[in-house]
């Protein structure tokens, strides 16, 4: 169905230098099979899909890439290109929250998508398809939704719309990139199962992205591996960090409330304190408010009830100070980096606003970028010249660059593969035994949650339903909707 020969993809730098991220790169697809390219974070398997469909508009591309038996993709023009881009084939980007128009409702994308390749296509043909679709990726409950906007669907509900999207105009071949790197273990089982009943009934190709071979082991009928090998870690086997006997609090939530007009899920009545060296797990299924609870705690959302800090300092002073001890890791590096802004101009901009001088800046960056294994070539990049992994790890530079005594990380590590996720994870412990900072890490992956949490809170349709010691919650669980997740990881 399709074939790569000796496919070859460099960039070119501000300076005019080539750097090769893919090298004489061969592979070919079965048709009517599922196989699967699996290689840790920059290892350019995102390079690879988007060279397929030709969307590397910088990049230069040397190689074969045969469509069809017949078609290489690599020389044909824009405008051949464009009636293989969405119809022939269909791509899943990694991220539904920058690939989905946030000013669009889900039902005009989904009716953009099948229109372009058919605009003669009557109105009430149109209406009827679009119920086959979303019937199709499971979403029964958005047929009545159609004037929704992305913000208003969980992560798991975004995925499906863009599997929607991709075939809707029945493709030969679907490239899937990463599609359940930032959902919580149910609903990526539920995804994962989802595109292999696709492949079944619909008889497409599939190529599965993923850095998580174990992931894919179970679904793909080939795995094809890019870069390093990739050994899956038991965080489970690790051993906590050292705390020491201070048990004095730097965070207390008492009955915190948040609402959201067209949601359907809210935080109501969330209690929990946070003592100082100590570290918070939060679990729970795509929206079950997590992240809402995530940006409620760093003061970026209004909320009801009391978040007391240190010395009974809250964010309804708007404390300047406190705002450098209490920092937070966004779930998505792509939209929460400023794509306007270099990759320095970005991590400094902390320390500009608290008056870091000069000097001060460039020696904090190059310390910061040591510790993460950054390359600090990276700074004059923008976000988009950087790999998911590599953005994420930027992210987490911006942040622990002010020196916080509080960290939220919302799934600071969903974008990483195995390798990238234990040098971020054992780098948040050396960071804690230098100094008193408290974690408070969401995650829909159980075992990075148990890896560096001593506490895990299970937060189910907006409400902690179980707080407990680690060791509790893992092996005797209270709640069947608790077992239910942990069972997936069993």
């Amino acid at each position: 169905m399709l074939s790569i020969k000796n496919l070859t993809v460099a960039f070119f730098d501000n300076y005019g230098q080539k750097k090769e991220v893919v090298k004489n790169f061969s592979m070919s697809l079965p048709a009517n099979k599922i196989t699967a390219l699996v290689g840790q974070s920059g290892s350019g398997k995102s390079v690879i899909a988007l060279s397929i469909v030709k969307l590397l508009k910088k990049a230069q591309l040397d190689g074969e890439i045969i469509f069809d038996n017949h078609q290489n993709i690599l020389s044909l023009e824009e405008n051949e290109l464009q009636k293989i881009r969405g119809k022939e084939i269909g791509l899943i980007f990694q991220d539904p929250n920058t690939a989905l128009n946030p000013l669009h409702k889900i039902g005009n994308q989904i009716k953009e998508a099948i229109k372009i390749h058919h605009p003669k296509i009557s109105k009430k043909d149109l209406n009827k398809k679009i119920i086959n679709l979303l019937k199709k990726v499971e979403l029964d409950s958005l047929i009545n939704r159609l004037d929704d906007y992305p913000h208003q669907l969980s992560g798991g509900q975004k995925q499906r719309v863009m599997i929607a999207i991709a075939i809707a105009n029945n493709p030969k071949i679907l490239i899937a990139d990463e599609p359940t790197t930032s959902l919580d273990v149910v609903v990526q089982n539920e995804i994962l199962n989802l595109l292999k009943k696709l492949c079944n009934q619909l008889e497409i190709t599939i190529l599965l992205i993923s850095h998580n071979q174990q992931v894919v082991s179970k679904l793909a009928d080939q795995i094809i591996k890019i870069g390093n090998e990739i050994k899956h870690i038991n965080y489970r086997d690790n051993v906590l960090i050292d705390r020491n006997n201070d048990n004095k609090t730097v965070l207390s939530v008492k009955n915190l409330s948040v609402n959201f007009v067209k949601k359907n899920y809210i935080n109501k009545n969330i209690n929990f304190t946070l003592a100082s060296n100590e570290n918070i797990g939060v679990i729970g299924e795509s929206g079950s408010g997590k992240s809402t609870m995530a940006m409620a705690l760093s003061g970026l959302i209004k909320s009801h009830g009391e978040i007391i800090f240190f010395d009974n300092k809250n964010w309804q002073k708007n404390n300047f100070e406190l705002r450098k001890k209490v920092q937070i890791i966004f779930q998505d590096p792509f939209s929460s980096l400023n794509p306007r802004m270099i990759i320095r101009d970005i991590v400094s901009e902390g320390l500009k606003i608290h008056n870091y001088n000069k000097n001060q800046i460039d020696e904090e960056i190059e310390k910061i970028f040591y510790q993460l294994h950054l390359s600090l070539d990276f700074l004059s990049r923008y976000p988009h010249q950087l790999s998911g992994g590599q953005r994420q790890r930027i992210a987490i530079a911006r942040s622990i660059i002010l020196q916080p005594e509080i960290l939220i990380l919302d799934e600071p590590t969903s974008a990483l593969d195995f390798a990238t996720q234990n040098e971020i994870l054992k780098l948040l412990q050396d960071i804690q035994k230098q100094r008193k900072i408290s974690y408070i890490i969401i995650s829909h992956d159980l075992e990075v949650i148990a890896f560096i949490a001593n506490k895990i809170a299970v937060l189910r349709a907006g409400e902690i339903i179980e707080f407990d010691a680690k060791e509790k919650i893992i092996s005797s669980p209270a709640h069947e909707y608790t077992k239910k997740l942990i069972s997936f990881y069993q």
